[in-house]
């Protein structure tokens, strides 16, 4: 729904002034130390990541509408026209929210090449037990890194591996998900 997506991003933009951190900006520095990664901004919401750094890296934004130029409209479970292994870094800035959320991070392993970067970063309450969200991200053919609380944050960083994702499988994560098959 339009509508609704245009309040969420102006709750968005209201709500990120009080933040001692800002996620997409946090990847925007990290970006920045970096030159030639192919970027898929999975929830991009305005796009201000390609914005930002798009002069230096081939950044494609996703997001449920287009707001703008940059936007490509689409579910993030079947992006159009991204090919297998093609992406460096996948990023998720608070974009975890559909009820499909687990078929976004199939999609994301799909997308990157062997240890492309995955990165999300997600407010510290969504998450039960952050244990449980790694080892899923391991079911799914992720390698993951140390996941650091920065801020009300929690910055996961994980690596796609050869592994394919165990199939039926949900992601644990704001009070969702079970453990599916071993």
């Amino acid at each position: 729904n339009p509508e609704e997506w245009a309040h969420y991003h102006t709750m968005y933009r209201e709500l990120r002034e009080s933040w001692d951190v800002v996620p997409f900006e946090e990847e925007i520095r990290w970006l920045e130390q970096r030159e030639g990664l192919r970027v898929a901004d999975l929830g991009c919401g305005e796009a201000l990541i390609a914005e930002a750094v798009g002069d230096r890296h081939q950044v494609a934004s996703f997001d449920h509408v287009a707001i703008n130029h940059r936007v490509q409209a689409c579910d993030i479970a079947a992006l159009p026209a991204v090919a297998d292994g093609e992406v460096d870094v996948a990023i998720f800035c608070l974009s975890l929210m559909g009820a499909n959320f687990t078929d976004y991070l199939r999609e994301a392993h799909r997308i990157l090449h062997v240890d492309g970067q995955l990165h999300i970063w997600e407010p510290a309450s969504y998450f039960h037990d952050p244990g449980d969200f790694q080892a899923d991200l391991r079911k799914l053919g992720f390698d993951v890194l140390d996941p650091v609380k920065v801020g009300q944050f929690l910055y996961i960083r994980a690596l796609k591996n050869t592994s394919a994702p165990v199939p039926g499988m949900v992601l644990r994560f704001r009070g969702r998900g079970d453990e599916g098959p071993s």
